[in-house]
């Protein structure tokens, strides 16, 4: 089997098919967001703010109250 070559008609320049910076932050964006609501839907959060606050507040407090323990003890003894 060989690769076939197709050749154009027209005497039009073939452009590349670039995406734009704005593009690509806009796509991860959107990727990003449907996780977010999707992880939201799961847990059944996805009605009110308070629940998402109360939900993503304690998450973040089970990784940051260690870690900041953590320096504060290495500031101390160390």
């Amino acid at each position: 089997m060989s690769n076939t070559l197709f050749k154009l008609t027209t005497s039009e320049p073939i452009l590349p098919q670039t995406r734009g910076k704005k593009e690509l932050f806009g796509t991860i964006r959107s990727f990003f967001a449907k996780k977010y609501q999707g992880l939201n839907e799961w847990f059944g959060i996805e009605e009110y703010k308070s629940d998402r606050i109360w939900y993503y507040g304690t998450l973040s407090l089970m990784f940051f109250l260690p870690a900041i323990t953590y320096v504060i003890s290495k500031l101390i003894w160390s």
